[in-house]
């Protein structure tokens, strides 16, 4: 038979409402009082009923995370970071981890109290729909509307900028490559490359943008191999929208034997760890997805428990030079 918190409340001589409020480091509770009654519960053997508390706060204290897989190092990492962000914070919170086709049933069964969306393949319209049952936290999109937050990194600078650095570097024959073409991160650090361009007075070349359709590695390698084939290359630098897409490039620029960084200069973008020991080492956009996903863990409890916050939370980023573009 399971211990109760009346078992506690008649062990330890206070009310159960007493006992409530002590086990859940309620500040009008005397931190003696506290202590006796832990220390009572400890005895016990006694474990609160999550359940229990989901009903009497019409609550269920889960931060619910739809991914479109499980595949990369950046879902991971974030993952990870909204982990240890939950962990950090004393309270009932709790992470859900699943794919994101299954969240309309899961979201209406009451089963999270706030749904971060982490699959681009999700259409605005279905993310207004979960607004209306629960709200929502996107990454990777920017979809406008009541009880929707907005997370996002400063994409657009950070590709502007390292254009410029290789441009005073004296490349002018800068190529592109794009990731997944649904993605808002893609879609963002193409119009970096573009304004960039832009603003040096230099034409957009299509015949050197690169579209590897995905964010992974064998995408990276299946396109520019198969370009590197047909004959002379045509540029002098490669920006890639992810470092898994620039790590691909590396080895089929490796693999017709084009020198990087003297022939080809080459960056990424993430910061992977892979990057810093491949060789060359990769020239990178950093994000610390780590701590991004703590953020994102901090900005879903602040908005379940009804904090003011703003509509979007925007994370910097720095470029890191290695032997890539050295």
């Amino acid at each position: 038979m399971s211990v109760t918190i009346k078992d506690v409340a008649k062990e330890s001589g206070y009310s159960v409402t007493t006992v409530s409020y002590a086990l859940n480091d309620h500040a009008g509770i005397p931190s003696k009082t506290k202590e006796k009654i832990k220390d009572v519960a400890k005895k016990l053997n006694y474990v609160p009923s999550a359940y229990a508390s989901s009903l009497k706060s019409k609550k269920s204290f889960n931060i619910g995370v739809f991914v479109a897989d499980f595949d990369g190092p950046v879902h991971q990492t974030i993952i990870s970071g909204i982990a240890k962000g939950i962990n950090e914070v004393k309270g009932p919170y709790k992470i859900f981890v699943t794919v994101a086709k299954s969240s309309m049933n899961l979201i209406k069964s009451g089963i999270v109290d706030l749904a971060v969306i982490m699959d681009s393949r999700v259409s605005n319209a279905e993310v207004t729909e979960i607004s209306k049952i629960v709200p929502v936290i996107t990454f990777d999109m920017k979809v406008d509307g009541d009880n929707i937050y907005y997370t996002d990194i400063t994409n657009k600078r950070s590709v502007y900028e390292v254009v410029m650095y290789l441009y005073k570097k004296g490349l002018t024959r800068i190529g592109y490559l794009l990731g997944a073409e649904k993605s808002y991160h893609n879609q963002m650090r193409f119009e970096g490359y573009k304004m960039a361009l832009d603003t040096l007075g230099l034409k957009l070349d299509k015949s050197i943008v690169f579209n590897g359709g995905k964010f992974i590695e064998e995408a990276g390698f299946e396109v520019i191999n198969s370009y590197l084939k047909k004959g002379k290359i045509e540029f002098d630098a490669l920006v890639c929208a992810n470092d898994e897409l620039a790590i691909g490039a590396l080895k089929a620029l490796s693999l017709n034997n084009i020198n990087c960084p003297k022939d080809v200069k080459v960056t990424g973008f993430d910061n992977d760890a892979i990057g810093q020991t491949i060789k060359p080492t990769l020239s990178t956009i950093s994000v610390d997805w780590q701590e991004y996903g703590k953020k994102i863990a901090r900005y879903a409890i602040d908005i379940i428990s009804g904090e003011k916050v703003d509509k979007q939370m925007i994370i910097e980023t720095t470029f890191i030079e290695r032997d890539s573009t050295k």
